[in-house]
């Protein structure tokens, strides 16, 4: 985590005067995006550097899911481990997700380059250990596979942490760290330029068509060419995904440190 990372996009709008507005009217246009976290809002980014106009729809303030409550880690390391996801996808489709993960990286630093975003962004090391009392005999496998993946990364001692002996660990080289609400409301200012973002407005029923339909709950119509459901859950078909869906959620202390106390990087275990 990272200073202030915490900053909430109610207590974020406050500061600004509260500019966003909900929809008003029908309207038309070339794609629709539900959902205003930060893949939402990033979907409108780019459409409105292609050119092609947008209206997103959020039912509370941009970035009052999810996204408000994700840590700064951009990390090409992923949960599950390159050694699963190469049993289950094979080395070309393990390479394919280890790709994803750093193009991602490079865009997020280009672009808050290109828009002057002041969200802290920076490059670290990240380190992956085994919890205490559990064997490190994983990180071995996870290695080969990881570097089979087309990662940067290698076996260290420990991580780089005075008085928390990790032991043998993984080091992924260029990760990275950055607040998540500067930055959707960095791009969310350049995609406005572009097109439409409304906030609280709910939808509440949608005809895939084309053309799709998008009903909100007061009553306006959005017809679109397109249709991007970006929210946390599919809204429009309800069963099929969360019938495979298990609900998890992963917590974050904040606390204050001595200033340089702790190298900066990311850790897991």
């Amino acid at each position: 985590m990272m200073p202030g990372s915490g900053l909430t996009s109610s207590v974020w709008m406050r500061e600004r005067g509260n500019k966003s507005k909900p929809l008003a009217a029908d309207d038309t246009t070339d794609v629709c995006i539900i959902g205003g976290g930060i893949a939402g809002v990033s979907v409108a980014y780019f459409l409105a550097r292609l050119g092609i106009p947008f209206i997103l729809l959020e039912q509370r303030e941009l970035g009052s899911g999810e996204t408000e409550r994700t840590t700064a880690h951009l990390a090409s390391a992923i949960d599950d481990h390159f050694v699963e996801l190469e049993k289950m996808h094979g080395e070309e489709g393990s390479r394919l997700a280890a790709q994803s993960h750093v193009s991602a990286i490079d865009a997020i630093e280009e672009i808050v380059k290109r828009e002057g975003i002041d969200c802290d962004f920076a490059r670290v090391d990240g380190y992956l250990f085994a919890p205490p009392g559990q064997s490190t005999g994983f990180l071995e496998e996870e290695l080969a596979a990881a570097t089979r993946a087309g990662l940067t990364v290698e076996k260290m001692k420990g991580a780089p942490l005075t008085g928390f002996e990790t032991g043998l660990c993984l080091r992924f080289a260029a990760q990275g760290q950055f607040h998540p609400m500067r930055y959707l409301h960095g791009i969310a200012s350049q995609a406005a330029k572009g097109g439409h973002i409304f906030t609280h407005t709910r939808v509440s029923s949608i005809e895939p068509g084309p053309p799709a339909r998008i009903q909100t709950e007061s009553g306006h119509t959005i017809t679109a060419k397109h249709l991007v459901i970006a929210t946390n859950a599919p809204i429009h078909d309800h069963l099929p995904v969360y019938a495979r869906q298990s609900p998890y959620r992963s917590y974050v202390i904040g606390m204050k440190i001595p200033t340089g106390s702790v190298p900066r990087a990311l850790y897991w275990d």
